[in-house]
């Protein structure tokens, strides 16, 4: 088969021609665990990440006692409804082997992938929500979905790997678009049946398929990887056309609201008071009615430039500028922000919590991956890294512990995260974070 710039796959579908382009090759130029119901239903277990900068304030959030029994610091009160459905890491650390300490991007990167990145603003692999994504999503009509608080697109620390990151929706408006626009059908509804304009997209890919086959077996190496990449995510779409001609078999009772206003979105925190409820509820709406089973949720970048109106510095040129207060040793500024990102985070656990699924909540039948970019943000430390987890992953993982790492590779706890999500993986991570020792103590 000759392959050149104008090739195109082809099929017939209802009798008209169906086509379908490929992407710019080399060889155009030259030379596990579900819940379930008290109804016998399956519940599926939902991963969620949250994202917020510059860390918190060690001597203000580092619970004092191990395990169960710990007390609930001064940053963390404002989690304290969700204390006994969460677990709280203190003393992780990220390694940066040979790599640079990219200010407000190695903490990202390692605690994204278990591994230092190389580059600035990349990631060297796919992120953990990609990896828990191919497993648990499919049959969900998006494999995931990312949502930024501050009306960034690019705050979404998501990735396939390298310059490919997945973008956030930037506003509740475009979120509820995507997932209840057009394409969606409510569950609930008694009158549901498969949308023909879906089912004629899946005969238009069905009816291509064979010459997919035949192209692949022509290609060189890097063409057949770009190609591979290509496939991968047209096997999405047909993943999505699949799981949209297919009514959810859902367990939570929900009503889908309408369409939300345009509303002004950026880091400004009485607009992220305003829009991050409705981004987490929608966010919970998506994963109750199985849209998908990933849901990322981020409110700033890394080095939050959050702010407070009238506040001359912001949060992240506070981290730099604010002295030390010399009696309580810590910045006073940095420490009230540290404290609005653990409100917005509480917020989000509200969201899942206020939806009841099964024998439980949806939050129950979730596990939520809150991280952030740097432990002690004035020196861009990476020793002591926070991390905290909500959710027992539908009861996977026992809760309610304060978790000692003791400059443990962060990388542990995502270990610990993805086999609660019933990965079959026994080592993750790169370089010195490589680890085959996940939190045992805490696995149901």
């Amino acid at each position: 088969m000759k392959l050149d710039r104008r090739f195109l796959l082809r099929g017939t579908c209802q009798g008209a021609l169906a086509v379908m382009g490929l992407p710019f090759l080399d060889c155009f130029l030259d030379n596990k665990g579900q819940a379930l119901a008290a109804t016998g239903k399956r519940i599926p277990t939902r991963f969620n990440t949250f994202f917020y900068g510059l860390g918190l304030t060690k001597s203000l959030w580092v619970p004092k006692g191990a395990g169960r029994n710990y007390e609930t610091t001064e940053q963390l009160k404002p989690l304290e409804a969700f204390k006994q459905k969460m677990n709280v890491f203190s003393g992780s650390r990220v390694m940066i082997d040979d790599n640079p300490n990219f200010q407000h991007w190695s903490g990202v990167g390692a605690s994204a992938t278990g591994m230092s990145p190389s580059k600035n603003g990349q990631f060297d692999s796919k992120t953990i929500d990609q990896t828990i994504a191919d497993v648990i999503s499919r049959g969900a009509r998006f494999k995931s979905i990312a949502a930024a608080c501050a009306g960034d697109p690019k705050q979404s620390y998501s990735s396939l790997g390298g310059p490919n990151n997945l973008p956030a929706e930037a506003s509740p408006l475009s979120l509820y678009t995507r997932l209840f626009g057009s394409g969606f059908q409510d569950p609930s509804r008694t009158d549901w049946k498969p949308n023909p304009e879906i089912m004629l997209q899946q005969s238009v890919l069905s009816v291509v398929a064979e010459d997919r086959k035949r192209v692949t077996q022509r290609l060189g190496a890097s063409d057949q990887a770009r190609l591979d990449q290509y496939f991968t995510s047209v096997r999405e779409s047909e993943q999505q056309i699949a799981a949209e001609l297919k009514r959810p078999d859902i367990e939570a009772k929900v009503e889908i609201p309408t369409a939300p206003e345009e509303m002004t979105v950026n880091s400004a925190l009485p607009n992220m008071r305003k829009v991050l409820p409705l981004m987490a509820r929608l966010g919970a709406l998506a994963l109750a009615t199985d849209q998908t089973r990933v849901f990322n949720l981020s409110i700033s970048e890394p080095g939050s430039q959050m702010f407070v109106p009238g506040d001359p510095l912001g949060y992240h040129q506070s981290t730099h500028e604010e002295p030390l207060d010399p009696v309580l040793a810590y910045q006073p500024r940095v420490a009230r922000y540290n404290v609005y990102s653990m409100e917005l985070f509480a917020a989000f656990l509200k969201e899942l919590d206020a939806i009841q699924e099964g024998d439980g909540t949806l939050l129950d039948h979730s596990l939520v991956y809150g991280f952030t970019d740097v432990a002690f943000a004035k020196i861009h430390a990476l020793d002591g890294i926070p991390v905290l987890i909500a959710g027992s992953a539908s009861g996977r993982m026992k809760t309610g512990h304060h978790i000692v790492g003791e400059g443990s590779p962060v990388s542990r706890v995502g270990l610990t995260v993805q086999k609660a999500m019933g990965l079959s993986v026994d080592s993750w991570g790169g370089g010195s974070m490589e680890t085959k020792s996940p939190y045992t103590e805490l696995m149901a």
